[in-house]
């Protein structure tokens, strides 16, 4: 797919202080995390460059892309934005770490497997930040299809929280330390 036919693909917008969980479909699909106007991601010390994903007329900055081979539903709004539990989204784990947010084990039958989240009034914080900051774009999409997608998405608006499989030069030292922070 090129630049504009990224561009055209008929995403729709879930916003976490207005819709509910049913607003989104119980369907595979990929996902676009952009800022609402005037908000701004927590300040580590570097500022990414970023992309904006144009919808209504109006443009948002995009910060991470993401897949749901299952549901857009469980993964979008259980997982990311109710889900109280950042051992379960990397997008949590990368915010609640840019805000300096400390990291426990996740598992407590496991302590020592690394998977970690954070304290559950972090976890609401981290909750209400989201809330109050990020809007959710959303296709529905083929299971088999959102990968490819997603790669292209990752690839064309180089979304900063986006670690994994992302090459772009620009954005380099924020992911770096990015990486820091998720480690600490």
């Amino acid at each position: 797919m090129d630049e504009k036919e990224l561009e055209q693909l008929e995403f729709k917008m879930f916003d976490p202080s207005k819709n509910a969980e049913n607003d989104l479909p119980d369907c595979p699909g990929n996902y676009i995390v952009v800022m609402r106007k005037g908000a701004k991601l927590p300040d580590v010390g570097i500022e990414p460059a970023m992309k904006t994903r144009e919808y209504e007329g109006k443009a948002y900055d995009v910060i991470y892309t993401g897949i749901s081979k299952d549901s857009l539903r469980k993964r979008d709004y259980r997982q990311h934005f109710t889900g109280n539990n950042a051992g379960r989204s990397t997008l949590r784990k990368s915010l609640g770490s840019m805000m300096g947010m400390k990291k426990i084990p996740r598992d407590a039958n496991k302590p020592d497997n690394g998977k970690t989240k954070f304290e559950a009034a972090d976890e609401e914080i981290l909750s209400d930040w989201m809330r109050d900051n990020l809007l959710l774009l959303y296709c529905a999409a083929n299971a088999d299809e959102v990968g490819v997608l997603e790669q292209q998405l990752i690839d064309y608006y180089n979304p900063p929280l986006n670690i994994q499989n992302n090459r772009n030069v620009a954005n380099m030292d924020f992911r770096n330390k990015l990486r820091e922070l998720r480690n600490k």
